[in-house]
């Protein structure tokens, strides 16, 4: 399995199979701590050959410098059946209403497929004067 787009971003949307992404980014500002962003999504396309067929859990998780969570990973489950010499491709978008910024530094979105990091994007959160 290929992860083949995952980014935080200020929407995006999934209309007859193609994904929508508007003002992907991975730095925040605030001017002072704690802060909160209040609204985002996190995008992503897997994609899926024939060994990865069966059902499998996506768990997302925004965490702190700390390396604690900003907010409860939110987990999903999903399954596909692949014929040989094909491949498919899984859409998912999670819509973040807001969370914790407690401090700046360097946060880290991470996507779990079956228990293990698939990716990590990092989130710069800084100080601004």
């Amino acid at each position: 399995m290929q992860c083949e787009i995952f980014t935080l971003c200020d929407a995006a949307t999934v209309t007859a199979g193609k994904m929508s992404l508007l003002g992907s980014f991975d730095s925040l500002g605030a001017r002072s701590f704690p802060a909160r962003h209040h609204q985002c999504a996190v995008a992503c396309k897997l994609r899926l050959d024939e060994a990865d067929s069966g059902e499998h859990e996506l768990v997302i998780r925004i965490i702190d410098p700390d390396g604690s969570d900003v907010l409860e990973p939110s987990r999903t489950t999903f399954h596909k059946t692949i014929g040989e010499d094909r491949t498919s491709v899984h859409l998912h978008i999670w819509q973040i209403n807001g969370f914790r910024l407690p401090k700046h530094g360097e946060f880290y979105i991470d996507l779990l497929l079956d228990g293990t990091v698939l990716c990590r994007q990092p989130l710069h959160v800084k100080l601004m004067e």
